[in-house]
């Protein structure tokens, strides 16, 4: 068994203990006093913090009343400590994915550095105990730059604990024990015991790791010690778990068991804590197995020793600690196999395996080396700007000379300028000019395609109005013309006018929008899946109509999604209209990648049409379209806009065929 996890938790201990703060009591009597909504909610999550070891129950209701109290308010910084309460009491009952919520809302609502780097040190615990290295990593890391950024000495021997315990978790001592000395180092120079505790518990984890086992226990005496003044009942029996396993790696298994059940013992004076008891089974269990060893395989001692790991098991599971549960079914196939239960080894030996490669495949190190190197990078950086700035100071005095011998010569410089400038400005503007004369003949060319626009527009919006109008006047002033079958049939009619007209008022706003001159794209991993779903429930009321889309390489790409979703809507409106009359109709959509190119197609067995009917799609001066022409002008001046090239093969009598092909997102 590994002492790493239980080093995580036991930090969270030590930090409630290390704050300096008024009492419960004193801080519910203030909160009575006062009539000021923010002091009101930082004596609130101060008490909720205070309740974060005692009793969770307390501490979520005072959490929850100052974060609705803050909203209330609208005070931004409450919403944030709320929330970063929250989510410490979330992940001290190791509900991870609530936790993470609620430190995100956190990170959302402030730029106040030191309750940043706290929330960066709440992350980094959870991923922790997670067995999450490299996420743990890369926030204790952020956690100790804004630690030294502030100046904050108490969060940067924090930060130095948890990256020590992480890396003595991984086996790597030389950098752990690296870590906690920085972190003593720091303590003494800044008169600070807050973390005392957990650096001499971590120095004693990284020689119980050498098999220094005298250095282990001494420095486990001396965080014992602390424990004891600051009256931390759970931190006393941790240590004292520590030390059951410094005597399991003695061979002393009948005082490693001794001091596993007083651990227990102690753990039941307070909350009981999932992974704290889970540890100690598992020490205990494996005691049995060495104990039982030197007894030739004692069946009673290997009984013993499958119990309490079963137990370990059990809890390890219910908090997800891929890490212990490694450790766990490792020692439990050694157990079976020692019982002759080789069935049972062979099946805990392959979910050993499996707990195991979830936790060291070969990215999860690649990227924990990746973010030391980066931390170390980001160090001799700071320290080269620091020379360079010394260097600066030094040549000062020399580039004041060379500027004032350089004022001299541009003052006679400016008079040669002030020549050459006239030359210039003539130039530009004869330019201007000719370019004032080419923006008029633009700007007469877009007029004369804007009127011939809103002549169709004209109609397209007129037609579907006056047939709604016809409708209602008839059927106000002369209802006794309208038998049923004719009310039916114009009721059809009107409600499909109704929709062409929506449909052409969406597609005017469109295009409106994506001629604004201001008006670009926003681009971001978009799916194609997300795309086609989206696209098959848009049209799900098309009953008459067989829709296929084939997406075998689960294609995605970066575009504006909803420049795309509206092209992808317009072609597929476009293809069912031309699939009126047909038997069996039929639309397939295809995705796929080529190169660097993401293509996408659209096939219907329609009637197909003319290249004069498409030419909407590729001239930028054609408004006309098929039926109403302006859905082929959105359809093309969106796939401009983001870079999408449009091909069409259309086959009288056969069908048509329509390719986007795109590369990259245009921004001009």
């Amino acid at each position: 068994m590994r002492l790493f996890l239980s080093i995580a938790l036991l930090l969270f201990s030590a930090k409630v203990a290390a704050q300096k703060q008024r009492t419960i009591d004193s801080l519910l009597v203030e909160i009575k006093k006062t009539k000021i909504d923010t002091v009101i909610v930082k004596n609130l999550n101060q008490i909720a913090i205070a309740y974060l070891k005692v009793d969770s129950i307390k501490g979520f209701h005072y959490s929850r009343k100052a974060l609705q109290m803050s909203k209330k308010i609208n005070w931004k910084e409450g919403i944030a400590i709320s929330n970063y309460c929250i989510g410490s009491h979330y992940g001290e009952n190791l509900v991870f994915k609530k936790a993470f919520y609620h430190y995100n809302q956190a990170v959302l609502n402030t730029k106040d550095k030191r309750l940043l780097s706290k929330i960066y040190s709440g992350f980094g615990q959870s991923y922790l105990v997670q067995s999450n290295y490299t996420k743990s990593l890369e926030y204790f890391h952020k956690s100790l730059k804004l630690c030294e950024t502030t100046k904050n000495r108490k969060g940067e021997i924090m930060a130095l604990t948890y990256i020590g315990s992480l890396y003595s978790g991984l086996r790597e001592d030389e950098k752990a024990l690296s870590y906690y000395l920085r972190g003593l180092d720091l303590s003494k120079k800044s008169n600070d015991d807050s973390y005392l505790y957990g650096l001499y518990r971590g120095i004693a984890v990284v020689y119980s790791d050498r098999a220094e086992y005298e250095k282990s226990l001494k420095n486990f005496e001396l965080a014992y010690t602390l424990s004891t003044k600051k009256q931390d009942v759970r931190s006393q029996a941790n240590i004292l778990s520590d030390i059951a396993l410094v005597y399991l790696n003695m061979e002393n298994y009948e005082q490693a068991i001794a001091f596993s059940k007083k651990s227990l013992k102690l753990n039941q004076k307070v909350a009981i804590k999932k992974l704290d008891i889970a540890f100690n089974y598992g020490v205990i269990g494996d005691s049995f197995i060495d104990w039982a060893k030197k007894e030739n395989n004692n069946k009673t001692l290997l009984d013993s020793a499958v119990t309490n790991l079963n137990k370990a098991i059990e809890l390890h599971k219910e908090i997800e600690s891929l890490r212990s549960l490694y450790d766990d079914y490792t020692s439990l196939t050694l157990a079976q196999r020692l019982q002759g239960n080789y069935k049972s080894a062979l099946e805990s030996y392959e979910k050993a395996i499996t707990y195991r490669d979830s936790i060291y495949n070969s990215d999860n190190k690649e990227t924990i080396q990746n973010l030391e190197d980066k931390r170390e990078i980001e160090l001799r950086d700071k320290e080269i700007k620091i020379n360079n700035l010394k260097l600066e100071a030094k040549e000062k005095q020399k580039w004041y000379f060379i500027f004032g011998l350089g004022l001299l010569g541009i003052i006679g410089g400016l008079l040669l300028y002030q020549n050459q400038n006239r030359k210039k400005t003539n130039e530009k503007l004869q330019l201007l000019n000719t370019h004032l004369d080419q923006k008029n003949h633009d700007l007469d060319e877009a007029n004369k395609t804007n009127a011939r626009f809103f002549g169709i527009l004209n109609h397209d919006l007129r037609s579907p109005v006056y047939n709604l109008i016809h409708f209602l006047h008839l059927q106000k002033e002369n209802p006794e013309l309208l038998d049923e079958e004719t009310k039916n049939s114009i009721q059809a009619e009107t409600m499909t006018s109704a929709e062409n007209l929506l449909q052409s008022m969406e597609d005017l706003l469109l295009w409106s929008k994506s001629q604004m001159e201001n008006f670009q794209p926003q681009p971001k991993s978009v799916s194609i899946e997300q795309l086609f779903e989206d696209t098959r429930k848009h049209f799900s009321g098309v009953a008459n109509v067989q829709f296929q889309f084939e997406n075998k390489s689960n294609v995605s790409l970066t575009t504006d999604e909803n420049y795309l979703k509206t092209i992808i809507r317009n072609l597929t409106g476009n293809a069912i209209k031309a699939l009126v009359d047909v038997q069996h109709p039929i639309i397939i959509w295809k995705a796929s990648q080529d190169n660097g190119t993401t293509i996408l197609s659209i096939t219907d067995n329609g009637k197909g049409a003319t290249k004069e009917q498409f030419k909407a799609l590729y001239d930028d001066k054609e408004v006309v379209g098929i039926k109403t022409g302006l859905g082929l002008h959105l359809i093309r001046d969106l796939a401009k806009a983001i870079g999408c090239k449009v091909t069409v093969d259309s086959q009288l009598n056969e069908g048509t065929t329509i390719t986007l092909r795109l590369d990259f997102i245009k921004n001009e």
